[in-house]
């Protein structure tokens, strides 16, 4: 995660020095995302199937290839467009194997009434890590420029996939289809049938269902927004690549906070309207960012959108862990991914046209948007009233 954390600032400035567009930012990381968001459920399926250890272990490995061989074009002075577009695109395919694969992990390691903590813990890492990544960026990105960035990350992902080999070392051998190895037909008629299975589970379950609409819409309004109008307003207002780097880690700090909060209640009551209603309040804070005035006054609304988020994503985690059959949790989790990233290209693209035309307007509809989601969703009698 550090190295996600730390690859996605640099990419950042990558494209704004090699373009020098904001909406050409947005497009970059609108393809990029493609991938990722097509493939995520074919990683839950697999994740199902296969050891997850192993599978983090090949993705991580595949993301040391493609960060080195960035490393080198930039070195040498020699990058173009469609190397950030083909680069990054290949990474957001890595990272629809990976996601599923470490969020289905976790349930076997724990007992279930221990989801909440557990995931807290994870995803505390993964927040402690937004605080560092950006830093590390940044840091780099001062003192010996963007080749030095990338080649860093590309460090971290070897010690990543060090770490990933020593736990599959240590496991129990992944369950595998019993008998003879099949036919490559076979193999993916069963993938899909596996597939459409996980589908039919998820639309039949109500409170599952909602989540993964919840996560949709959250998608939509945020991932754009936050990533490619946090970056073009600490160009234009806050003081440029270290001020988005700031922004970066102070939302990690918040979300430190929101992950320590909800892994401290062993159980929520009334889960659809603490759901409701933090989504709303995200719609608040981010419609806030289009009146900042200063790089203080965003540090703060930063903060407070990195803690609300982790608290609302530690408790729909732990609860789709919860709810979902053993035998399914790949797949719900690769799908819950698939809600988080599927909108991911088109957020992207109107972010980086919203930001040309009006910043403020751009923030304000994001925020409206996740009020619309949170009214929606109380609408829903199962959300209003399920435990």
């Amino acid at each position: 995660m550090i190295a996600d954390q730390a690859f996605l600032v640099a990419l950042t400035w990558l494209v704004l020095r090699v373009s020098g567009s904001g909406a050409e930012l947005g497009l970059v990381l609108a393809v990029a995302s493609i991938p990722g968001t097509i493939l995520t459920p074919v990683g839950g399926v697999l994740s199902d199937r296969y050891s997850p250890a192993l599978i983090m272990i090949w993705a991580s490995a595949g993301r040391i290839l493609l960060l080195a061989l960035l490393t080198a074009l930039i070195l040498a002075d020699a990058t173009l467009l469609w190397h950030v577009y083909v680069i990054a695109a290949s990474l957001s395919a890595l990272d629809a194997l990976y996601y599923p694969a470490s969020m289905s992990i976790v349930p076997s390691l724990v007992d279930r009434d221990r989801l909440g903590a557990a995931n807290a813990l994870t995803q505390g890492a993964e927040q402690a890590s937004s605080i560092f990544g950006p830093a590390l960026a940044g840091g780099l990105l001062a003192l010996l420029g963007l080749g030095a960035s990338f080649g860093a990350t590309a460090v971290l992902f070897l010690i990543a996939t060090a770490l990933f080999g020593a736990v599959a070392r240590a496991a129990k051998p992944a369950g595998s289809p019993a008998g003879d190895v099949p036919e490559e037909d076979d193999e993916q008629s069963r993938a899909l049938t596996s597939f459409i299975e996980g589908i039919r589970y998820v639309w039949r379950d109500g409170v599952i269902r909602s989540l993964l609409l919840i996560l949709l819409c959250t998608n939509l309004a945020m991932m754009g927004p936050l990533y490619v109008g946090g970056a073009v307003l600490a160009e234009s207002r806050l003081g440029g690549a270290g001020a988005f780097g700031t922004l970066v880690g102070a939302a990690g700090v918040g979300s430190l906070i929101g992950v320590a909060g909800a892994g401290s209640v062993r159980r929520f009551r009334r889960r659809g309207l603490i759901e409701l209603g933090l989504t709303g309040l995200l719609g608040i804070i981010v419609g806030a960012i289009a009146f900042v005035p200063n790089l203080v006054a965003a540090i703060a609304l930063a903060t407070a959108i990195g803690a609300t988020a982790s608290f609302l994503g530690v408790i729909t985690i732990s609860w789709l862990q919860e709810r979902t059959e053993p035998g399914l949790l790949g797949r719900v989790m690769s799908f819950a991914m698939f809600s988080a990233v599927a909108l991911d290209p088109i957020s992207f693209a109107l972010a980086g046209v919203l930001v040309e035309l009006d910043l403020t307007a751009m923030f304000l509809a994001a925020g409206a948007l996740l009020l619309l989601t949170a009214v929606l969703g109380a609408l829903s009698r199962t959300m209003r009233e399920v435990d």
